[in-house]
């Protein structure tokens, strides 16, 4: 039962971010369920897609995965790493959706990550003091194969992402991500090259990556959290820091197109690719990214929408 608490608190929230993200949040996003992506061929590159999701964000997470199956016309090995708090309904939907993948517990990933990370204690601490940390330690160690793509949950597919698929159709090593509004850093490039010896990539985000495992260094990791600022900078920048100082010192790699957006706009560019609703513009996954893409993953929603809706709240996108 919720409390009368949380009831307030949920009514505040949803009178602040208007009736189209309230109501695609209650009633589009369940709507996951339907969706049925069976029937696409497997992935000609047997390179697996690495997702953190949680009891906040599962549903999300099979969003994003069905828009880069439906736009990247395959399906694809998928890992999904619980942050120790996916529901059982969760995970009985990511099976139903995706039913090779793999789920791998919050319990199972500390055991063999506990072991892994006990010759680098800086590494292994930091881990223990932040989920988003497996992001860059769980989905290197625990994937198969040399090459993995690293989304967040909160991305939404709107096209073919050619230039994604062209990289990782080409066999190039290196790694590449979204670049972001600003910089994120949590480490100068002055102190960078005096510490660490190498030049940084400027504004890498982390929230969407095609990387390299060869890239990712955990000796460079022990340096930088052991000798840098890094830990003195927000807790929820230093894996995407972390990601960006393993691909720079690897040297191959940059940035994608910024069509593969990650912005603060209102609205996503018309010609962009995906986007990354960062959480200052969360609430547009649902009010933008869940409404454009309804009824493209889910015809039959069509027939739900509530009378007036389309006339009511016309999509500046086509």
């Amino acid at each position: 039962m919720i409390s009368p608490g949380r009831l307030w608190w949920l009514f505040r929230r949803d009178l602040k971010r208007g009736w189209a993200a309230t109501y695609h949040d209650y009633i589009t996003l369940p709507l996951i369920r339907e969706w049925s992506g069976h029937d696409f061929p497997k992935a000609s590159w047997n390179v697996p897609v690495h997702v953190l999701t949680g009891r906040n964000d599962w549903q999300l997470a099979a969003w994003m995965l069905a828009s880069w199956f439906e736009f990247s016309g395959a399906a694809w090995p998928v890992f999904i790493h619980d942050d120790g708090a996916i529901p059982e309904e969760g995970r009985a939907i990511f099976h139903k959706l995706f039913p090779s993948v793999c789920i791998i517990s919050r319990k199972e990933a500390d055991e063999k990550m506990d072991i892994l990370l006990r010759p680098f204690p800086h590494c292994h601490s930091y881990r223990n003091e932040h989920a988003l940390s497996l992001k860059i330690f769980d989905f290197t160690m625990l994937t198969p194969g040399e090459r993995f793509l690293v989304f967040d949950s909160d991305i939404l597919f709107f096209q073919r992402p050619h230039e994604l698929l062209d990289v990782i159709a080409s066999g190039a090593e290196g790694c590449w991500f979204n670049e972001d509004v600003a910089e994120g850093a949590l480490i100068t490039a002055a102190e960078a090259r005096d510490k660490l010896g190498f030049e940084i990539w400027p504004r890498v985000n982390s929230g969407l990556g095609f990387v390299n495992k060869s890239a990712i260094d955990l000796n460079l990791c022990e340096q930088a959290l052991a000798q840098t600022s890094i830990l003195k900078g927000h807790i929820w920048c230093i894996e995407q820091t972390l990601y960006m100082l393993c691909a720079a010192r690897f040297g191959k790699g940059g940035l994608l197109p910024r069509r593969y957006e990650v912005s603060l706009e209102k609205d996503a560019a018309r010609d962009a690719v995906c986007r990354h609703y960062v959480g200052a513009v969360r609430n547009r996954f649902y009010a933008e990214g869940l409404k454009r893409l309804r009824d493209q993953l889910l015809p039959s929603a069509h027939a739900r929408r509530p009378q007036g809706e389309a006339s009511a709240n016309p999509s500046p996108l086509p």
